[in-house]
Protein backbone atom coordinates (compact mmCIF):
# COMPACT_ATOMS: atom_id res chain seq x y z
CA UNK A 1 0.00 0.00 0.00
CA UNK A 2 1.23 3.58 -0.89
CA UNK A 3 1.89 5.93 2.06
CA UNK A 4 -0.53 8.50 0.33
CA UNK A 5 -2.88 8.54 -3.38
CA UNK A 6 -0.72 10.41 -5.47
CA UNK A 7 1.66 6.96 -4.49
CA UNK A 8 -1.00 5.45 -7.41
CA UNK A 9 -0.59 8.14 -9.93
CA UNK A 10 1.29 6.56 -12.93
CA UNK A 11 4.77 7.36 -14.22
CA UNK A 12 5.26 8.37 -18.00
CA UNK A 13 6.65 6.00 -20.16
CA UNK A 14 9.78 6.11 -21.70
CA UNK A 15 9.91 8.83 -24.41
CA UNK A 16 10.82 6.95 -27.80
CA UNK A 17 13.19 9.05 -30.21
CA UNK A 18 11.25 12.01 -31.68
CA UNK A 19 8.74 12.51 -28.73
CA UNK A 20 9.81 15.39 -26.85
CA UNK A 21 6.66 15.74 -24.26
CA UNK A 22 5.19 12.88 -21.68
CA UNK A 23 2.40 15.05 -21.70
CA UNK A 24 0.73 17.78 -23.84
CA UNK A 25 -1.97 19.97 -22.13
CA UNK A 26 -4.99 22.29 -23.85
CA UNK A 27 -6.50 24.37 -22.12
CA UNK A 28 -8.75 28.01 -22.20
CA UNK A 29 -6.83 31.07 -21.14
CA UNK A 30 -9.61 31.53 -18.13
CA UNK A 31 -8.52 27.87 -16.95
CA UNK A 32 -4.67 29.23 -16.51
CA UNK A 33 -4.12 28.66 -13.13
CA UNK A 34 -5.93 24.80 -13.02
CA UNK A 35 -3.37 24.48 -16.16
CA UNK A 36 -0.84 25.35 -13.61
CA UNK A 37 -1.93 23.41 -10.74
CA UNK A 38 -2.02 20.43 -13.41
CA UNK A 39 1.43 21.51 -14.37
CA UNK A 40 2.66 21.16 -10.99
CA UNK A 41 1.05 17.70 -10.36
CA UNK A 42 1.80 16.16 -12.77
CA UNK A 43 5.76 17.31 -13.03
CA UNK A 44 5.65 16.20 -8.96
CA UNK A 45 4.93 12.75 -10.84
CA UNK A 46 7.42 12.85 -12.82
CA UNK A 47 5.61 14.03 -16.10
CA UNK A 48 7.26 16.46 -18.67
CA UNK A 49 4.16 18.76 -19.67
CA UNK A 50 4.13 20.67 -22.35
CA UNK A 51 2.04 23.82 -21.16
CA UNK A 52 2.05 27.14 -24.06
CA UNK A 53 2.18 30.02 -21.76
CA UNK A 54 5.05 28.13 -20.47
CA UNK A 55 7.19 27.32 -24.07
CA UNK A 56 5.79 29.18 -26.73
CA UNK A 57 7.19 32.53 -28.19
CA UNK A 58 5.22 34.97 -29.31
CA UNK A 59 5.23 35.97 -33.00
CA UNK A 60 6.17 32.50 -34.26
CA UNK A 61 2.83 30.67 -35.69
CA UNK A 62 0.84 29.91 -32.47
CA UNK A 63 -1.03 27.28 -34.80
CA UNK A 64 2.66 25.72 -36.09
CA UNK A 65 3.72 25.77 -32.32
CA UNK A 66 1.55 23.96 -31.33
CA UNK A 67 0.98 21.50 -33.67
CA UNK A 68 4.39 20.66 -33.84
CA UNK A 69 4.53 20.32 -30.30
CA UNK A 70 1.52 18.33 -30.31
CA UNK A 71 3.24 15.43 -32.75
CA UNK A 72 5.91 15.39 -30.96
CA UNK A 73 3.73 14.55 -27.03
CA UNK A 74 2.96 10.72 -25.93
CA UNK A 75 -0.34 11.74 -24.70
CA UNK A 76 -2.74 14.94 -24.52
CA UNK A 77 -4.86 16.40 -21.88
CA UNK A 78 -7.78 18.70 -22.98
CA UNK A 79 -9.32 20.93 -20.21
CA UNK A 80 -12.97 21.29 -20.39
CA UNK A 81 -15.39 23.72 -19.16
CA UNK A 82 -18.09 26.01 -20.59
CA UNK A 83 -15.67 28.67 -20.70
CA UNK A 84 -13.80 26.73 -23.40
CA UNK A 85 -16.97 26.40 -25.37
CA UNK A 86 -15.69 29.94 -27.65
CA UNK A 87 -12.26 28.77 -27.80
CA UNK A 88 -11.41 28.27 -31.70
CA UNK A 89 -7.43 27.31 -29.91
CA UNK A 90 -9.29 24.36 -27.93
CA UNK A 91 -11.81 23.53 -30.37
CA UNK A 92 -8.81 22.71 -32.82
CA UNK A 93 -6.75 20.91 -30.41
CA UNK A 94 -9.93 18.32 -29.90
CA UNK A 95 -9.56 17.74 -33.54
CA UNK A 96 -6.12 17.04 -33.39
CA UNK A 97 -5.88 15.18 -30.58
CA UNK A 98 -8.74 13.27 -31.49
CA UNK A 99 -6.82 12.35 -34.81
CA UNK A 100 -3.71 11.57 -33.78
CA UNK A 101 -5.24 9.02 -31.39
CA UNK A 102 -7.06 7.84 -33.95
CA UNK A 103 -4.29 6.91 -36.01
CA UNK A 104 -1.54 5.66 -33.80
CA UNK A 105 -3.95 2.86 -32.76
CA UNK A 106 -2.25 -0.44 -32.98
CA UNK A 107 1.18 1.60 -33.63
CA UNK A 108 4.06 0.43 -31.14
CA UNK A 109 3.69 3.73 -28.98
CA UNK A 110 0.15 4.80 -29.31
CA UNK A 111 -1.14 8.54 -28.61
CA UNK A 112 -3.54 8.49 -25.27
CA UNK A 113 -5.95 11.66 -24.97
CA UNK A 114 -8.00 11.74 -21.95
CA UNK A 115 -10.64 14.93 -21.82
CA UNK A 116 -10.81 16.64 -17.96
CA UNK A 117 -13.75 18.26 -17.70
CA UNK A 118 -13.36 21.06 -14.87
CA UNK A 119 -17.06 21.70 -14.61
CA UNK A 120 -18.55 19.03 -15.54
CA UNK A 121 -19.91 19.49 -18.88
CA UNK A 122 -18.38 17.31 -22.00
CA UNK A 123 -17.11 18.74 -25.35
CA UNK A 124 -18.85 18.90 -28.10
CA UNK A 125 -18.21 16.20 -30.83
CA UNK A 126 -17.09 13.71 -27.82
CA UNK A 127 -15.59 10.44 -29.53
CA UNK A 128 -17.02 7.07 -28.36
CA UNK A 129 -15.00 5.15 -26.12
CA UNK A 130 -13.55 8.59 -25.28
CA UNK A 131 -11.73 8.50 -21.39
CA UNK A 132 -13.66 11.47 -19.45
CA UNK A 133 -12.55 12.80 -15.94
CA UNK A 134 -14.81 14.54 -14.14
CA UNK A 135 -13.03 17.03 -12.05
CA UNK A 136 -16.06 19.49 -10.95
CA UNK A 137 -15.32 18.78 -7.69
CA UNK A 138 -11.73 20.01 -7.75
CA UNK A 139 -12.01 23.55 -9.08
CA UNK A 140 -9.10 24.87 -8.01
CA UNK A 141 -6.88 22.28 -9.42
CA UNK A 142 -6.22 18.33 -10.00
CA UNK A 143 -5.87 15.71 -6.90
CA UNK A 144 -6.71 12.63 -5.35
CA UNK A 145 -8.53 8.98 -7.18
CA UNK A 146 -9.53 11.30 -10.35
CA UNK A 147 -6.11 12.93 -10.94
CA UNK A 148 -4.44 9.14 -10.50
CA UNK A 149 -7.45 8.55 -12.59
CA UNK A 150 -6.22 10.58 -15.42
CA UNK A 151 -1.94 9.38 -14.71
CA UNK A 152 -3.25 6.12 -15.75
CA UNK A 153 -5.67 7.28 -19.20
CA UNK A 154 -2.72 9.01 -19.74
CA UNK A 155 -0.90 5.35 -20.08
CA UNK A 156 -3.37 3.76 -21.73
CA UNK A 157 -4.13 1.79 -18.37
CA UNK A 158 -7.40 1.56 -16.06
CA UNK A 159 -7.41 2.25 -12.87
CA UNK A 160 -7.23 -1.31 -10.25
CA UNK A 161 -9.92 -2.67 -8.14
CA UNK A 162 -7.09 -2.01 -5.21
CA UNK A 163 -5.85 1.21 -6.04
CA UNK A 164 -9.30 2.67 -6.03
CA UNK A 165 -10.01 1.19 -2.79
CA UNK A 166 -7.19 2.46 -1.38
CA UNK A 167 -7.21 5.95 -3.01
CA UNK A 168 -10.82 6.72 -2.99
CA UNK A 169 -9.53 7.00 1.03
CA UNK A 170 -8.52 10.21 0.68
CA UNK A 171 -10.69 11.72 -1.58
CA UNK A 172 -13.13 13.41 1.12
CA UNK A 173 -10.86 15.31 2.67
CA UNK A 174 -9.59 16.66 -0.39
CA UNK A 175 -12.85 17.48 -2.08
CA UNK A 176 -13.69 19.25 1.32
CA UNK A 177 -10.41 20.60 2.43
CA UNK A 178 -10.60 23.77 -0.25
CA UNK A 179 -14.15 24.66 1.08
CA UNK A 180 -13.20 24.55 4.90
CA UNK A 181 -10.65 27.18 3.92
CA UNK A 182 -12.31 29.28 2.05
CA UNK A 183 -14.97 29.66 4.83
CA UNK A 184 -12.17 30.29 7.26
CA UNK A 185 -11.19 33.49 5.43
CA UNK A 186 -14.71 34.48 4.91
CA UNK A 187 -15.04 34.40 8.73
CA UNK A 188 -11.65 35.99 9.26
CA UNK A 189 -9.83 32.77 10.60
CA UNK A 190 -6.86 33.37 9.43
CA UNK A 191 -4.89 32.00 12.39
CA UNK A 192 -6.52 28.90 11.50
CA UNK A 193 -5.50 28.60 7.81
CA UNK A 194 -2.03 29.16 8.96
CA UNK A 195 -2.17 26.33 11.94
CA UNK A 196 -3.44 23.83 8.33
CA UNK A 197 -0.49 24.80 6.61
CA UNK A 198 1.95 23.92 9.80
CA UNK A 199 0.16 20.83 10.19
CA UNK A 200 1.56 17.25 9.60
CA UNK A 201 -1.76 16.55 7.64
CA UNK A 202 -1.12 13.84 4.18
CA UNK A 203 -3.77 16.55 2.40
CA UNK A 204 -0.62 19.34 3.10
CA UNK A 205 2.25 17.19 2.79
CA UNK A 206 1.48 14.86 -0.33
CA UNK A 207 1.68 17.63 -2.83
CA UNK A 208 1.50 21.76 -2.94
CA UNK A 209 -2.27 21.90 -4.13
CA UNK A 210 -3.80 22.61 -1.06
CA UNK A 211 -1.13 24.65 -0.06
CA UNK A 212 -1.21 27.06 -2.73
CA UNK A 213 -5.15 27.31 -2.44
CA UNK A 214 -4.25 28.18 1.69
CA UNK A 215 -1.33 30.86 1.12
CA UNK A 216 -3.57 32.69 -1.70
CA UNK A 217 -6.34 33.43 0.80
CA UNK A 218 -3.93 34.65 3.12
CA UNK A 219 -2.54 36.68 0.42
CA UNK A 220 -6.42 37.77 -0.14
CA UNK A 221 -6.80 38.66 3.49
CA UNK A 222 -3.49 40.57 3.47
CA UNK A 223 -1.88 38.61 5.71
CA UNK A 224 1.11 38.95 3.85
CA UNK A 225 4.16 37.93 6.44
CA UNK A 226 2.04 34.74 7.11
CA UNK A 227 1.74 33.89 3.05
CA UNK A 228 5.97 34.43 2.94
CA UNK A 229 6.46 32.03 5.71
CA UNK A 230 4.20 29.73 4.67
CA UNK A 231 5.73 30.00 0.88
CA UNK A 232 9.46 29.75 1.99
CA UNK A 233 8.51 26.98 4.06
CA UNK A 234 6.38 24.84 1.07
CA UNK A 235 8.38 25.80 -2.12
CA UNK A 236 11.19 23.36 0.04
CA UNK A 237 8.85 20.84 0.67
CA UNK A 238 8.06 21.47 -2.92
CA UNK A 239 11.21 22.91 -5.46
CA UNK A 240 8.91 21.98 -8.31
CA UNK A 241 5.97 24.40 -7.36
CA UNK A 242 6.10 26.51 -10.19
CA UNK A 243 2.43 28.05 -8.54
CA UNK A 244 3.89 28.19 -5.02
CA UNK A 245 6.84 30.32 -6.62
CA UNK A 246 4.75 33.19 -8.52
CA UNK A 247 2.41 33.19 -4.87
CA UNK A 248 5.34 33.68 -3.08
CA UNK A 249 6.44 36.66 -5.83
CA UNK A 250 3.06 38.19 -5.20
CA UNK A 251 3.16 37.94 -1.72
CA UNK A 252 6.54 39.47 -1.58
CA UNK A 253 5.15 42.12 -3.69
CA UNK A 254 2.20 43.22 -1.55
CA UNK A 255 4.44 42.92 1.73
CA UNK A 256 6.85 46.40 -0.48
CA UNK A 257 9.40 44.25 -0.96
CA UNK A 258 9.69 44.77 -4.93
CA UNK A 259 13.37 43.73 -5.29
CA UNK A 260 12.86 40.12 -3.63
CA UNK A 261 9.93 40.10 -5.42
CA UNK A 262 11.55 41.15 -8.78
CA UNK A 263 14.17 38.30 -8.00
CA UNK A 264 11.94 35.73 -7.29
CA UNK A 265 10.28 35.88 -10.55
CA UNK A 266 12.47 36.99 -12.67
CA UNK A 267 13.84 33.24 -11.71
CA UNK A 268 10.71 31.95 -12.74
CA UNK A 269 11.01 33.80 -16.00
CA UNK A 270 14.76 32.84 -16.73
CA UNK A 271 13.71 29.47 -16.44
CA UNK A 272 12.09 29.29 -18.83
CA UNK A 273 8.50 29.66 -17.81
CA UNK A 274 7.41 33.04 -19.42
CA UNK A 275 3.63 32.73 -18.35
CA UNK A 276 1.04 34.90 -18.17
CA UNK A 277 0.77 34.92 -14.69
CA UNK A 278 4.37 35.21 -14.02
CA UNK A 279 4.57 38.33 -16.58
CA UNK A 280 1.55 40.16 -14.95
CA UNK A 281 2.74 39.52 -11.54
CA UNK A 282 6.22 41.07 -12.07
CA UNK A 283 4.76 43.94 -14.65
CA UNK A 284 2.43 44.51 -11.13
CA UNK A 285 5.87 44.86 -9.50
CA UNK A 286 7.65 47.19 -12.17
CA UNK A 287 4.24 49.45 -11.42
CA UNK A 288 5.07 49.51 -7.73
CA UNK A 289 8.86 50.33 -8.72
CA UNK A 290 7.39 53.14 -10.63
CA UNK A 291 5.28 54.40 -7.64
CA UNK A 292 8.19 54.32 -5.55
CA UNK A 293 10.34 56.19 -7.87
CA UNK A 294 8.02 58.74 -8.09
CA UNK A 295 8.08 59.38 -4.64
CA UNK A 296 11.94 59.74 -4.64
CA UNK A 297 12.27 62.34 -7.39
CA UNK A 298 13.03 59.94 -9.87
CA UNK A 299 11.19 60.84 -12.51
CA UNK A 300 13.10 59.43 -15.40
CA UNK A 301 13.48 55.91 -13.21
CA UNK A 302 10.02 56.29 -12.79
CA UNK A 303 9.32 56.52 -16.58
CA UNK A 304 11.47 53.45 -17.54
CA UNK A 305 9.80 51.22 -14.89
CA UNK A 306 6.40 51.92 -15.74
CA UNK A 307 7.25 51.41 -19.69
CA UNK A 308 8.81 48.12 -18.12
CA UNK A 309 5.35 47.04 -16.74
CA UNK A 310 3.60 48.17 -19.99
CA UNK A 311 5.66 46.32 -22.11
CA UNK A 312 5.48 42.80 -19.36
CA UNK A 313 1.78 43.43 -19.68
CA UNK A 314 1.62 43.80 -23.60
CA UNK A 315 3.72 40.78 -23.83
CA UNK A 316 1.21 38.66 -22.11
CA UNK A 317 -1.74 39.88 -23.99
CA UNK A 318 -0.06 39.18 -27.38
CA UNK A 319 1.35 35.57 -26.51
CA UNK A 320 -2.22 35.02 -25.34
CA UNK A 321 -4.44 37.18 -27.06
CA UNK A 322 -8.38 36.09 -24.96
CA UNK A 323 -6.56 36.70 -21.48
CA UNK A 324 -7.93 39.75 -20.62
CA UNK A 325 -6.26 40.24 -17.41
CA UNK A 326 -2.98 40.97 -19.03
CA UNK A 327 -4.95 43.06 -21.49
CA UNK A 328 -6.69 45.48 -19.35
CA UNK A 329 -3.83 45.79 -17.70
CA UNK A 330 -1.88 46.88 -21.00
CA UNK A 331 -4.17 49.05 -21.76
CA UNK A 332 -4.63 50.90 -18.40
CA UNK A 333 -0.73 51.49 -18.06
CA UNK A 334 -0.86 52.88 -21.98
CA UNK A 335 -3.14 55.47 -20.89
CA UNK A 336 -0.87 56.19 -17.27
CA UNK A 337 2.34 56.40 -20.02
CA UNK A 338 -0.25 58.78 -22.01
CA UNK A 339 -0.78 56.87 -24.96
CA UNK A 340 -4.70 57.55 -24.79
CA UNK A 341 -5.56 55.87 -28.63
CA UNK A 342 -3.08 52.67 -27.55
CA UNK A 343 -5.32 52.44 -24.53
CA UNK A 344 -8.80 52.77 -26.01
CA UNK A 345 -7.51 50.14 -28.76
CA UNK A 346 -6.47 47.32 -25.81
CA UNK A 347 -9.20 48.23 -23.52
CA UNK A 348 -11.97 47.91 -27.08
CA UNK A 349 -9.88 44.26 -27.70
CA UNK A 350 -10.53 43.06 -23.97
CA UNK A 351 -14.63 44.69 -24.02
CA UNK A 352 -14.66 42.27 -26.83
CA UNK A 353 -13.68 38.61 -25.11
CA UNK A 354 -15.60 40.22 -21.72
CA UNK A 355 -18.82 40.32 -23.56
CA UNK A 356 -17.97 37.02 -25.54
CA UNK A 357 -17.91 35.43 -21.72
CA UNK A 358 -20.46 37.11 -20.56
CA UNK A 359 -22.86 35.77 -23.42
CA UNK A 360 -22.09 32.08 -22.78
CA UNK A 361 -22.73 32.58 -18.97
CA UNK A 362 -26.24 34.27 -19.99
CA UNK A 363 -25.32 37.45 -18.80
CA UNK A 364 -24.38 36.24 -15.39
CA UNK A 365 -21.79 38.09 -13.41
CA UNK A 366 -18.23 35.75 -13.30
CA UNK A 367 -17.48 34.64 -10.03
CA UNK A 368 -13.96 35.61 -10.21
CA UNK A 369 -13.15 39.06 -8.93
CA UNK A 370 -10.57 40.22 -11.09
CA UNK A 371 -12.45 39.04 -14.32
CA UNK A 372 -15.54 40.84 -12.69
CA UNK A 373 -13.33 44.24 -11.96
CA UNK A 374 -11.97 43.92 -15.95
CA UNK A 375 -14.91 45.40 -17.52
CA UNK A 376 -15.50 48.63 -15.60
CA UNK A 377 -11.75 49.58 -15.85
CA UNK A 378 -11.86 48.67 -19.67
CA UNK A 379 -15.38 50.90 -19.22
CA UNK A 380 -13.45 53.95 -17.98
CA UNK A 381 -10.69 53.39 -20.59
CA UNK A 382 -13.30 53.85 -23.58
CA UNK A 383 -14.84 57.04 -21.54
CA UNK A 384 -18.11 54.79 -20.14
CA UNK A 385 -17.32 56.75 -16.57
CA UNK A 386 -21.16 55.82 -14.90
CA UNK A 387 -21.76 51.82 -16.43
CA UNK A 388 -17.90 51.66 -14.97
CA UNK A 389 -19.10 53.43 -11.37
CA UNK A 390 -22.03 50.44 -11.53
CA UNK A 391 -19.98 47.31 -12.08
CA UNK A 392 -16.87 48.54 -9.48
CA UNK A 393 -19.70 48.49 -6.87
CA UNK A 394 -21.23 45.33 -7.43
CA UNK A 395 -17.93 43.56 -7.56
CA UNK A 396 -16.60 45.38 -4.66
CA UNK A 397 -19.65 44.40 -2.64
CA UNK A 398 -19.69 40.21 -4.33
CA UNK A 399 -16.28 39.85 -2.92
CA UNK A 400 -15.89 41.96 -0.28
CA UNK A 401 -14.13 39.80 1.87
CA UNK A 402 -11.22 40.27 -0.25
CA UNK A 403 -9.19 42.65 0.98
CA UNK A 404 -6.05 42.50 -0.74
CA UNK A 405 -7.33 42.19 -4.10
CA UNK A 406 -9.83 45.53 -3.55
CA UNK A 407 -7.08 47.20 -2.05
CA UNK A 408 -5.32 46.57 -5.19
CA UNK A 409 -8.25 47.74 -7.35
CA UNK A 410 -8.38 50.75 -5.35
CA UNK A 411 -4.79 51.63 -6.44
CA UNK A 412 -4.70 50.77 -9.78
CA UNK A 413 -8.24 53.31 -10.09
CA UNK A 414 -6.45 56.37 -8.28
CA UNK A 415 -3.48 56.09 -10.62
CA UNK A 416 -6.03 56.24 -13.89
CA UNK A 417 -8.32 58.66 -12.07
CA UNK A 418 -5.60 60.85 -12.04
CA UNK A 419 -4.93 60.57 -15.89
CA UNK A 420 -8.54 59.96 -17.54
CA UNK A 421 -10.99 62.98 -18.32
CA UNK A 422 -13.98 61.93 -17.11
CA UNK A 423 -16.64 64.64 -14.96
CA UNK A 424 -15.88 65.42 -11.76
CA UNK A 425 -19.05 64.04 -10.65
CA UNK A 426 -17.97 60.69 -11.54
CA UNK A 427 -14.34 61.05 -10.39
CA UNK A 428 -15.98 61.65 -7.06
CA UNK A 429 -18.07 58.92 -6.76
CA UNK A 430 -15.85 56.68 -7.65
CA UNK A 431 -13.05 58.03 -5.57
CA UNK A 432 -15.99 57.60 -2.09
CA UNK A 433 -16.47 54.07 -3.58
CA UNK A 434 -13.04 52.85 -2.45
CA UNK A 435 -12.37 55.64 0.20
CA UNK A 436 -9.71 57.23 -2.06
CA UNK A 437 -8.41 60.82 -1.98
CA UNK A 438 -8.45 63.05 -5.31
CA UNK A 439 -5.43 64.76 -5.62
Amino acid sequence: MGNSWIDFCEPPRPRPPGIDWDVFVSYRSLDRLWSIALYDMLTQCGYKVFLDQFVLVPGQGLTSQLGRNLQRSASGVLLWSERAEDSKWVEKEIDLMSTQQTNSIGADFPFNFVVASLDGRNPPGLMAGQLYVDFSAYPDGPMGSDLVRLTCGLQGKPLSPDAVRQVVAFDATLKTEPSSLKAMAKAGLYAKIVARLNSDEPAYTTSAQLAAIAIDLLIRGKHYKEAIEACEAMIKRFPGSIRLKQLYGLALRREKRLDEANYELNLLLENSHRDTETLGILAAVWADLWEKRKGEGDQTGARDALEMSQQLYAEGFEKVPTDTYTGINAASKAALIGDGAKAAELAGKVLERLNEQAEKRGGEPSKDYWERVTEPEALLLTGEGERALELYHAARVAHQDEKGSIASTATQLQRLLGVLSLPPDIKNRLAAEFQLQLE
